[in-house]
């Protein structure tokens, strides 16, 4: 009888535990506690009456779900995946926390894209951004906006192009492991991965690209198929210029690990030729100022002999600049959610080295998005990681020979990726639809009808990716000066935060001011907190002069 109110107790724990991921318990938002709990019940249970224990209700699920067909575990873990990513990225969206900088950008850009201007973006200072990043893979995406022509389109492909990491993931785990429980603990691992999240919940970007198309390199590389992996480095590269980093990390590992110097040392000699071609060449051309706009990321100085001669002379101060307490955290947070099995195949270190070191050597405010995992820069690592792990998690089981070894290793990945999973998806959107009611987001959007499709547009921050449809769209502040060029000025004084404390008054005084300009405000909402104005004297060039 004990057994079975155990169980039972069990039971109801479990699937309250499963509801924590998709409903808002404020209580319980984060799901530390509650693993914690769930852990130790599942001890208890177990050493209660082992015999008994693959019988409980939940357990014996479970073992159907893992003995479930390879595809049926694909494509519900895609399907999965890529629902909560989309309707948390589009619930975002409504909720005006999408911003010009980075969702408004692409999606002008792609947009101009499908109507033969190329990747033209005015939020740039009215260049191609092809004169700011190498990533002529958006040309793709452009047809699909002559189908429905929305940002959406943007964030519900991310979403997609994150979930179909499990395809090669999964490749990659039945060619290397028969264990099916520990092949199931990485699916689950990589469906709670925050950094996964990170990418997914940070406006859009081309990264979303590289997760996938490195895992397809990585797999291929494994199966030795050395045509479609090349194939796939080809597609890698046409994502961002510094994906020639993973050429030259692919190159070496092939050189040292799989002894084939011919091809190893090709792509690595490939590598820094596209680089230069992509930076000293091909950006610049497309740059009003005709230059590669990010040589500021080197933490030495602008130049590379400044930053090679720092290294040979002073590797103490770069040590210094890699172990700080928020990247040594970044790092801690990066390799946790797998138990930190990576380490475990020093093989692997070349693969990881590369990225992880372009992460984590810029330094200052600026650049903190490289070593933080809610930023879309994790994409280069998360594949990386997760081939290391595989292969640790191989010899681990291989030198211990214990028995039920590998379910003890899938419960210890599992405990880690839920220990380090934070809020629950069904907290953030929660949290986004709440904002959406609060604070009448959709009725803001509604105001925005009265500006023409044709009209040049200056708006706040997280206004852009919801006006960026346009020749001619700009991010508001009251000192830029786009505030004098645009035919409207979109003002809603709820979305201030991108703007500096000290700047704050300059808000009212430019509205004040702004019938000097010959602007008038054509709509102020009831409480006055949004406004449009509108220069119907304004010369339209002056938005093409911009840069």
């Amino acid at each position: 009888m004990p057994v079975k109110i155990f169980d039972f107790i069990l039971n109801l724990y479990f699937y309250l535990f499963l509801g924590l991921f998709v409903t808002d318990f404020h209580i319980i938002s984060n799901i530390v506690g509650p693993t914690i709990g769930l852990m130790v019940l599942l001890f208890f249970r177990y050493h209660l009456q082992k015999e008994s224990f693959f019988k409980i209700g939940f357990v014996s699920n479970i073992k159907k779900i893992v003995n479930s067909k390879d595809n049926t575990i694909i494509v519900s873990s895609m399907a999965i995946i890529a629902v909560i990513f989309s309707g948390i990225s589009i619930a975002r969206h409504f909720a005006l926390s999408s911003g010009s900088q980075d969702l408004g950008i692409f999606d002008q850009a792609v947009w101009n894209a499908s109507h033969g201007r190329g990747l033209l973006s005015s939020l740039k200072g009215n260049m191609s951004l092809l004169g700011d990043h190498f990533e002529p893979i958006l040309l793709f995406i452009a047809p699909l906006y002559l189908v429905w022509s929305s940002p959406l389109v943007l964030l519900i492909l991310q979403a997609l192009l994150l979930a179909s990491g499990f395809i090669p993931l999964f490749l990659i785990l039945k060619h290397l492991m028969k264990e099916r429980a520990l092949i199931m603990a990485f699916i689950v691992s990589y469906m709670l991965s925050k950094p996964l999240r990170g990418i997914a919940y940070s406006d859009f970007h081309p990264e979303c690209f590289i997760l996938p198309l490195l895992f397809l390199c990585c797999y291929f590389l494994i199966v030795k198929r050395d045509g479609l992996f090349l194939l796939s480095l080809f597609l890698l590269l046409f994502c961002k210029e510094d994906t020639v980093i993973y050429c030259c990390a692919f190159g070496l590992f092939i050189s040292m690990i799989q002894k084939r110097y011919a091809l190893g040392l090709s792509l690595c000699v490939m590598g820094a030729a596209l680089w230069f071609l992509e930076t000293r060449i091909f950006i610049p051309f497309y740059n009003p100022r005709g230059v590669y706009p990010y040589m500021d990321r080197l933490p030495f100085g602008p130049t590379y002999a400044a930053n090679i001669s720092v290294v040979i002379s002073a590797p103490m101060r770069v040590l210094r600049l890699i172990f700080t307490p928020e990247k040594i955290v970044y790092c801690f947070k990066m390799f946790g959610p797998l138990g930190f099995i990576s380490f475990l195949s020093p093989a692997h270190y070349i693969l990881i080295a590369l990225p992880l070191t372009r992460d984590l050597l810029p330094q200052g405010i600026n650049f903190s998005g490289y070593y933080n995992i809610t930023s879309h820069y994790t994409a280069g690592l998360i594949p990386f990681i997760f081939i290391s792990a595989i292969y640790g998690s191989s010899l681990i089981i291989r030198k211990l020979k214990m028995k039920n070894i590998a379910l003890y290793l899938s419960l210890f990945i599992i405990s880690s990726s839920l220990f380090f999973y934070g809020k629950t998806d069904g907290y953030k959107f929660m949290r986004f639809i709440t904002t959406i009611k609060q604070e009448n987001t959709l009725k803001k959007l509604s105001y925005l009808k009265i500006i023409p499709q044709d009209a040049s547009v200056a708006a706040n921050f997280n206004l852009v990716p919801h006006l960026a449809h346009r020749r001619f769209i700009f991010e508001w502040h009251p000192d830029s000066k786009v505030s004098a060029v645009a035919e409207y000025v979109v003002i809603d004084k709820d979305l201030l935060g991108y703007i500096l404390k000290p700047d704050l008054p300059k808000v009212d005084k430019f509205i004040k001011n702004s019938a000097l300009n010959g602007y008038q405000i054509v709509f102020k909402s009831g409480n006055g907190q949004f406004l449009i104005l509108h220069n119907p004297g304004i010369d339209k060039s002056l938005a093409e002069a911009v840069h």
